[in-house]
């Protein structure tokens, strides 16, 4: 087995250990073990098991940068003093965790990871210059205007954090079964009338 094989198997492996015990109980050897591995196999890729949560979380961080683009890319430039980027990207966001729920959580979990790590430093510094840039791109075009760009920028991160934590916990199905991708619009609606 190849070496980049076998460091993308136990990410998958990760990903399954986590979301069947829970990131507190999963361990590098009932990860080495899905993977029909030694446990010593997982050290020539991962010191422990925080850098192996710090290699997903860091492989969560640009998934969610390339489909965060690529949800703004589709709804271009029309709209842009609507919100209408603000709102693709927050719908990408609440997507990206529905869809990869464990590697969501272990993203925001700095208990489990190795915080220092430049890699993931430096992929969360591109998700938040992404987000503060998709804000300022709104506002040249007036959305927005009466906030400072980092202040609305952290709001509508932490608005849409929330949403998605409330929906893949299944928190909102009484009320909202899926989040409708209007509502991420009248979100972006919503802040624009705060500021």
């Amino acid at each position: 087995m190849r070496q980049a094989d076998l460091r993308q198997r136990l990410l998958r492996a990760a990903e399954q250990e986590i979301a069947t015990s829970g990131p507190a109980k999963a361990s590098l050897r009932g990860i080495a073990r899905r993977v029909g591995v030694s446990h010593q196999a997982t050290a020539h890729h991962f010191d422990d098991r925080a850098g192996l949560f710090t290699a997903l979380a860091v492989e969560g961080f640009e998934l969610l940068l390339e489909e965060t683009v690529a949800a703004i890319e589709a709804v271009g430039t029309e709209g842009i003093a609507s919100g209408s980027q603000v709102a693709a990207s927050g719908a990408a966001y609440v997507a990206f965790a529905m869809r990869h729920p464990t590697m969501f959580d272990v993203m925001f979990r700095p208990e489990l990871l190795h915080v220092d790590d430049p890699r993931l430093v430096d992929v969360r510094r591109l998700h938040r210059e992404l987000l503060v840039q998709i804000i300022a791109t709104a506002q040249a075009e007036g959305w927005g205007t009466a906030v400072p760009t980092e202040e609305l920028a952290t709001v509508g991160w932490a608005t849409v954090h929330g949403l998605a934590v409330l929906q893949r916990d299944a928190q909102l199905v009484e009320v909202m079964p899926e989040i409708d991708p209007g509502l991420l619009q009248r979100v972006a609606r919503s802040l624009d009338a705060l500021a």
